[in-house]
């Protein structure tokens, strides 16, 4: 199946935005982590895999417990950030490696548990993806991956992306995507085509917080690859009023402050 290449499948943007991502947008993605690991039952002394594991806030949450984890990723910024909290942490038992997750170097049947925490939805091909995974996993081990829902269903990426589209008018409004794993019947058949069995997909939907608009859009900014990329584009001065204009936006749509904004997510969860 031919897949249409995403621009955020390869790790300019991802070094580009890796420090505001670890402080603000990993922060929020956490909370479907927590889904993630719950529906995974990881048994004690567990050999982990984290897949796409981007500034580590996953690994580092699930050290404690693992016997090891094992956490690749192709952003070697994103990894940087994992060093540093892992030696801030004294953390001995997180291995990190830059690299392809759909050419993962590790032997067959190694992990008793892999995650991936909105990556393998950016793979140029999905399928080596999962089938990676599948390979690598010990027989009877799971995997969990969480990947976006259709936009119309986050009315915090609606805000985004309205945002966005008031600083670039000819941007096209965001539309479903239904080869990707946006549509869950895809999601389950990419898993199920991988050798997976007992594959479930759930909804989860977890609120972004909005205490005041500046800081919202300030950590949209830090923390978003888009955004960063749209941004490094403009020059400085084109950017301050384009930003303008974002913000009047984000103050006229949102006038009840503080508020909270939700997204939904799917969770796949399957055993090999």
């Amino acid at each position: 199946m031919s897949q249409n290449i995403n621009p955020l499948s390869v790790a300019t943007p991802w070094d580009l935005v890796a420090d505001g991502y670890a402080d603000t947008t990993m922060q929020v993605l956490a909370q479907y982590a927590e889904e993630a690991i719950a529906a995974s039952k990881l048994k004690v002394d567990a050999v982990i895999l984290d897949v796409a594991c981007g500034p580590g806030a996953l690994s580092v949450r699930l050290a404690s417990e693992a016997k090891v984890v094992h956490s690749i990723d192709f952003s070697k910024s994103m990894l940087e950030i994992l060093r540093q909290h892992t030696r801030r942490a004294g953390l001995e038992n997180i291995i990190i490696q830059h690299g392809d997750a759909q050419a993962l170097p590790y032997s067959d049947d190694m992990f008793d548990a892999a995650f991936s925490n909105f990556g393998l939805m950016f793979f140029p091909d999905r399928r080596k993806g999962f089938a990676e995974i599948y390979r690598t996993l010990k027989p009877g081990g799971t995997i969990a991956a969480t990947s976006w829902a259709p936009i119309d269903q986050s009315p915090a990426m609606q805000m985004m992306f309205g945002a966005l589209r008031v600083m670039q008018p000819e941007m096209p409004e965001p539309q479903r995507v239904v080869a990707s794993l946006e549509n869950p019947e895809v999601f389950r058949q990419e898993m199920l085509d991988a050798g997976f069995r007992e594959v479930k997909i759930q909804c989860v939907t977890k609120a972004f917080p909005v205490e005041s608009i500046d800081t919202f859009w300030t950590d949209m900014v830090r923390g978003s690859a888009p955004i960063q990329m749209m941004k490094s584009g403009m020059g400085a001065a084109l950017w301050q009023v384009k930003e303008k204009l974002a913000l009047n936006y984000l103050k006229m749509t949102l006038p009840v402050i503080p508020t909270a904004l939700t997204s939904n997510a799917w969770l796949g969860t399957a055993i090999k």
